[in-house]
């Protein structure tokens, strides 16, 4: 298929694709046995991802290309419209990679690998009358908790709060406002509403809106400011590594991604047991992904693909990362490997009755953008509040707006984000 289909064509209007700096090589299809992959780790991770990748490359003699990127969306909205998208690409978004399979540009997962997608991140697609599988998840993460150090107690303390996450700042808000939606309204309302049948403006939303502001505010009126001015990997960590009496922030609500900057004596809590005013036993958890899916089919990319979700792969992954930045894996649907990841956090999913996958990844990419901007924009005015009135109520129509336009265009979505164990 040449170039992108209508769906990404309108998720992507007015995308700033000149300061991609896309080389004549990207835009070129290279010849086989090269696989290229497309992925979202850099620095350290990716240096333990290309670990795993020589091992795939000195056991099946192929060549692998990994292009590692902060700007995934963009450069592969670049690619597929230059007609060379990457043999497989590695993203979170089950929003943007929907639209790609309905476009066209997606291959259906083989038999064996549909197997080893799990739910609930790995949802069929029904495309022209047909129900398939098109993307697989590599590696995952647990949200739904809150980071402290174990003589502090979870629901006390200021928050380590940083919103900065270049073009995708404010989606730490967003986790918070997710799961707050989850616990306090349960999965059925959060599955409707991040799978666009619920409206912005529906009390469970508002309500989840109000509540974090609540939250936010009661640390204080430097949080918000904080929370704005901070990236979200430069808060002060040093203040978990420490005694209590060192000072510092206190807890963090964060995936459990994030263990890889703590030290080994920083402990999670659940966010119902850690947050008083989401208390519940319902042991229903946010949840995140790096999916892959074959913008390209061939026998190398296949064998690539089950090579990454295998049992060699999760083994050695772990091995070439070291404790603190061990990658945890899914096995099949409702099995999470302890020995291969972080005990507490095989515990805690096994121990789910609910797994809800993190209501933004599946939304369409515009939509997420405007989630993230009312984030930033209510925070804002939570650090000054005195001045003007809250724009809550405008920021969740502006959201309502969008949502309607896509039910007008009968845009495609992810038709489930949560699963029972």
């Amino acid at each position: 298929m040449n170039g992108p289909g209508r769906w990404v064509r309108l998720a992507l209007a007015g995308s700033l694709l000149a300061g991609l700096g896309l080389s004549s090589a990207a835009c070129t299809k290279e010849t086989a046995p090269t696989i290229h992959i497309l992925g979202p780790w850099s620095g350290d991770e990716e240096e333990s991802f290309e670990k795993v990748l020589d091992l795939f490359r000195s056991e099946y003699h192929i060549s692998v290309d990994y292009q590692g990127t902060t700007s995934r969306r963009e450069t592969l909205f670049a690619q597929v419209q230059a007609g060379s998208p990457p043999d497989i690409a590695i993203l979170p978004s089950l929003g943007e990679l929907t639209e790609y399979a309905y476009d066209g540009e997606l291959v259906p997962l083989p038999r064996e690998l549909r197997e080893r997608s799990a739910a609930p991140w790995s949802p069929g697609l029904r495309i022209d009358g047909r129900t398939d599988t098109y993307w697989t998840p590599v590696k995952v993460d647990l949200k739904s908790i809150v980071w402290h150090y174990p003589k502090r107690p979870a629901g006390k303390g200021p928050w380590c709060l940083g919103m900065g996450s270049g073009g995708t700042s404010g989606w730490p808000g967003s986790d918070w406002i997710e799961d707050i939606l989850l616990q306090q309204s349960g999965p059925h309302v959060y599955e409707v509403w991040a799978t666009g049948a619920l409206s912005w403006q529906a009390p469970a939303v508002r309500r989840a809106w109000e509540t974090w502001g609540r939250i936010i505010t009661a640390g204080g009126s430097g949080q918000a400011d904080a929370a704005l001015s901070n990236y979200f990997e430069a808060n002060d960590r040093k203040g978990l590594l420490k005694p209590p009496a060192a000072g510092g922030c206190a807890r963090e609500h964060q995936g459990s991604f994030i263990r890889r900057l703590y030290g080994p004596e920083v402990r999670f809590t659940p966010t119902a047991d850690a947050v008083a005013e989401l208390a519940n036993d319902r042991g229903a958890y946010e949840v995140a992904g790096d999916m892959a899916a074959m913008f390209r089919d061939s026998a190398g990319a296949r064998e690539l693909l089950t090579f990454l979700t295998g049992k060699d792969a999760r083994t050695a992954w772990p091995d070439k990362t070291g404790e603190r930045n061990r990658p945890f894996f899914p096995a099949s649907a409702g099995t999470y490997l302890e020995e291969w990841g972080n005990q507490a956090v095989g515990r805690t999913l096994r121990g789910a009755t609910q797994l809800c996958v993190d209501a933004s990844d599946a939304m369409p990419p515009n939509l997420v953008g405007a989630f993230h901007r009312a984030v930033l924009e209510y925070l804002d005015y939570l650090d000054d509040p005195r001045d003007r009135a809250s724009p809550l109520g405008g920021l969740l129509e502006q959201l309502e707006l969008e949502r309607e336009r896509r039910h007008e265009r009968a845009a495609p979505h992810v038709p489930s984000v949560c699963a029972a164990l």
